[in-house]
């Protein structure tokens, strides 16, 4: 199986780096990180041990990439409105993609593209950064849970190949049947700790578990996101708010993605991990006060 990266950052990197090493056919898309690459190789510095791979196989456009049989799309949602362009010289009939991408509405958007039941979601839970290009610092998780976009039977089988194919690679991975439970599993954290790290001014998160009612806030907010989940119907583990708090309590000097790409000047994925999310939580009509006013934080930092 041809395996094509696109938007090899931290995130595709990690993964792709694992797979590569594990013998699989990984190749990666680059753009400002292809000369980097191409003289010194990717390094993964990681927390479950390091991985050096000398000549990966990279590319620096979809056009040279060639067709694959399974797309692993990992850039930031802000870069979406390039898929138009990217996705068909990757593409053959049976091409299947793995969205590894923050919030919702990502599988929608691909959707335009690709048949819908050869759409799959990735949910990874992984604190990872790339400070250098080509170099890679995995600090902490690496879990992943698949789900179809389209439930079926058939969907949750090449689910569950996708989960050996990372297994194999030693990631922890596990498959779904519904795409919308494990991804509210992610924004349990992402909602908060993502959200309240950039509204607070790109800050870590051990700076915020320097402020106790940042801290309340956060386990509010979180409250707040398993409730909207159970009122659309999916019931998340009893000890999820719990286990959050205290895996982000030792995750140091770890600055989340948005807060990143707030202090560096980038577009912030709002639509898809807070935009988007609250919309659905209107629609069932929970009461979420708290993540409303973080919304509204954010959006008042982002419009300064």
């Amino acid at each position: 199986m041809r395996i094509i990266v696109l938007g090899a950052g931290a995130l595709g990197c990690y993964y792709g780096s694992k797979l590569a090493e594990a013998g699989e056919d990984i190749s990666f898309i680059m753009r400002s990180a292809y000369e980097p690459v191409r003289k010194e190789g990717l390094h993964i510095a990681g927390k479950y041990g390091d991985i050096h791979i000398d000549h990966p196989q990279i590319y620096r456009t979809p056009e040279e990439a060639g067709k694959a049989d399974l797309v692993i799309l990992t850039w930031k949602t802000t870069a979406n409105g390039q898929l138009a362009d990217a996705l068909p010289p990757l593409l053959h009939e049976g091409t299947k993609i793995i969205t590894l991408q923050n919030g919702m509405g990502n599988a929608e958007t691909l959707s335009r593209y690709i048949a819908p039941e050869n759409i799959y979601i990735g949910l990874c839970f992984i604190c990872a950064m790339m400070p250098t290009p080509g170099r890679i610092e995995h600090l902490e998780g690496g879990d992943i849970q698949f789900a179809p976009y389209i439930p079926s039977a058939a969907g949750l089988a090449q689910a569950e190949e996708y989960a050996a194919l990372f297994a194999r690679a030693g990631i922890k991975t596990r498959a779904f049947e519904q795409a919308e439970q494990i991804q509210w599993c992610k924004l349990t954290w992402n909602i908060p700790f993502n959200g309240l790290c950039l509204a607070l001014g790109g800050i870590s998160v051990e700076q915020l578990f320097t402020m106790p009612e940042q801290v309340e806030r956060a386990v509010a907010i979180m409250k707040e996101v398993v409730l909207t989940a159970e009122m659309r119907g999916y019931k998340l583990p009893g000890n999820i708010v719990d286990y959050q708090m205290e895996r982000t309590a030792t995750m140091g000097a770890f600055i989340p993605s948005s807060a990143v790409d707030y202090n560096m000047g980038r577009p912030v994925e709002y639509e898809a991990i807070w935009g988007s999310t609250l919309a659905k939580a209107r629609e069932v009509n929970a009461p979420v006060p708290h993540w409303e006013q973080l919304c509204a934080d954010i959006r008042a930092r982002l419009d300064r």
